[in-house]
């Protein structure tokens, strides 16, 4: 897990969606940090789970919906911050930005999220189970703190 992803965490753990909309307005306002997580992103991807696909995020903050097309091909991952929604993609995952630093930082599950109705998914939903896989920050930060 990049350093940047344990300070997220360190910083968000616990906390309710108000305190981390706060974090995320002192981090410089949701585009901002958005775009951050999303140019660190390469850095999660683990090449041996990866595949070549279109994955799509619809982020919701009270006042607007940030889209996010993230493709990897050939295990490079672009993304790219689009106006309106993200094109054709393999699934989308609509979740609100509170979630989705819960999501990324592996504090809420994807599956549990969505049986508690915190993240929806368009598209293929049986795709979005390898979505974790892919970028395994867990599973790497344990790998990390063994080696």
């Amino acid at each position: 897990m990049s350093a940047e992803r344990v300070y997220l965490l360190e910083q968000t753990k616990g906390k309710t969606d108000a305190q981390i909309m706060e974090l995320v307005n002192i981090l410089g306002k949701p585009p901002v940090f958005l775009e951050i997580v999303m140019a660190i992103l390469p850095l999660e991807l683990d090449p041996e789970q990866s595949k070549d696909c279109v994955i799509g995020f619809e982020i919701t903050t009270e006042d607007r919906t940030h889209y996010f097309r993230v493709e990897i091909k050939d295990d490079v991952v672009t993304s790219q911050h689009r106006q309106g929604d993200v094109g054709q993609a393999d699934t989308t995952i609509l979740v609100s930005l509170p979630n989705f630093v819960r999501l990324i930082t592996e504090e809420l599950g994807g599956v549990k999220a969505f049986m508690q109705g915190k993240l929806w998914v368009k598209g293929n939903p049986t795709f979005a189970y390898s979505i974790p896989r892919m970028f395994p920050f867990i599973e790497k930060r344990q790998k990390e703190a063994v080696s």
